[in-house]
């Protein structure tokens, strides 16, 4: 079995955006190689050193709304990338390129779900949540093939629902 970490990324206060945070809140309940990243952003990368499978829930913003895709990270450190940093948005890519700079030989993976809304203060979208169960099955798939089991017995919409509902009141 390979060392293999998940972690959510997003800010639930920025609506759509939180997903892969507040998913990522209620799966490390049953299953510790599941980290919530949040919006942390390169702050996590030291959670991230002895990982040699990465698996990252986020959102793509060039998926229709409510999509779900799997998307391998290649990650590279090229000027283009690094330009316009800001400590706390690091997406997946700029991560495991931080981490191959660090010799670290890392396979990475994005499941991604498409969102609809991500304005300051939103809920969740309907598209959204109606994603998470796919999200879950696509996520229990890819840690399978890399010899882990994942535990979601739970209703994974109603607990990231409820995430957000203790970010936003």
């Amino acid at each position: 079995m390979e060392r293999l970490r998940v972690v959510g990324l997003g800010n639930p206060i920025y609506g759509d955006d939180g997903v892969g945070s507040c998913l990522a809140q209620a799966l490390s309940r049953f299953n510790p190689f599941v980290i919530d990243g949040n919006a942390h952003g390169i702050g996590i990368l030291g959670n991230l050193t002895d990982a040699e499978v990465l698996i990252f829930l986020d959102i793509d913003t060039k998926l229709p709304p409510g999509a779900v895709a799997l998307e391998e990270i290649h990650g590279s450190l090229t000027v283009e990338e690094t330009r316009l940093i800001d400590a706390h948005r690091a997406p997946p890519s700029l991560l495991v390129g931080y981490l191959r700079a660090m010799g670290k030989n890392v396979t990475a993976y994005l499941v991604a779900i498409g969102p609809s809304r991500v304005e300051p203060l939103a809920p969740p979208s309907k598209e959204v949540l109606n994603a998470v169960p796919t999200a879950v099955s696509l996520l229990k798939e890819v840690v399978a093939k890399h010899g882990v089991e994942l535990k979601a017995d739970f209703d994974a919409e109603r607990e990231v629902e409820e995430c957000y509902k203790r970010v936003l009141g």
